[in-house]
């Protein structure tokens, strides 16, 4: 979408700030240092050997809906109960094969001064922000936001644990509130549970800015397959994002210009 977005003039990379959660923590890094978005997009249309296909299983689905349904409308208690699960139910997945993919994925080791990364403490559940200034490298901040419980092994450093930064919020889209022009792309916008999620969040924030909340159209949920985890869908959903952008480009260019 950033892609599509560019070649109809509009670049999201001159944003004050940009927030990544989970996948979004690889594209935010790239969009955040200027990588060339034509050259990343072109990535993503051919094997990454590095990449592993993951899936969750019947357990992890289980735990998952449990934390959510356990937790309530307490963000804190459900990132908690996350936490949990990644610790008792740890990922086959090994740490260093999960930095390999980090590895694989990033375009830059070294942190913008406009990128924010979120991650949660495994211990008590809290959503940290991440960024230069918080004394960790750009590939832990970026494994940890996107450590998913179950399915990747949780990350340490400073002395504590972290998980995936949306397994309460999958966008995290309440963190932009104080700025005048938000542009949010969730590519799973749908709320578990009782805490309110990316539309909800985008509608505060329109009582007081000029906001924007795109998500997948019919032809992009059917790119993205039903397993996220899979990057063999890799090409099928950024030929279908470019396309979307094309179409929410005179929308999305009445707020940035």
């Amino acid at each position: 979408m950033l892609t599509g977005l560019l070649h109809e003039g509009i670049n999201l990379a001159d944003a004050d700030a940009i927030y990544g959660t989970s996948a979004g923590s690889f594209v935010g890094a790239a969009l955040a240092s200027h990588y060339d978005l034509n050259k990343l997009y072109a990535s993503q249309l051919v094997p990454n050997t590095a990449e592993v296909n993951a899936s969750t299983d019947i357990l992890t689905t289980f735990l998952w809906f449990r934390a959510v349904l356990l937790g309530g409308s307490k963000p804190k208690k459900t990132g908690k109960m996350f936490g949990d699960i990644a610790k008792r139910h740890p990922s086959k997945v090994t740490q260093e094969m999960r930095r390999s993919v980090v590895k694989s994925r990033l375009v830059t080791t070294e942190w913008p001064s406009n990128l924010n990364e979120t991650a949660i403490n495994a211990t008590t559940g809290d959503l940290h922000i991440l960024n230069k200034d918080s004394g960790v490298s750009l590939l832990d901040a970026v494994s940890a936001s996107g450590a998913v419980p179950g399915i990747w092994p949780f990350i340490s450093f400073g002395g504590q644990d972290w998980i995936d930064g949306g397994m309460v919020s999958s966008t995290n889209a309440h963190l932009a509130s104080g700025f005048n022009k938000v542009i949010v792309l969730s590519p799973m916008p749908n709320t578990h549970g009782f805490i309110p999620g990316v539309k909800n969040d985008v509608a505060k924030l329109q009582k007081s800015a000029m906001a924007s909340l795109i998500i997948p159209d019919g032809n992009s949920i059917v790119a993205m397959g039903k397993n996220r985890y899979d990057p063999t869908f890799a090409p099928s959903s950024v030929k279908a994002g470019y396309e979307q952008a094309i179409q929410e480009a005179p929308s999305i260019r009445e707020i940035w210009e």
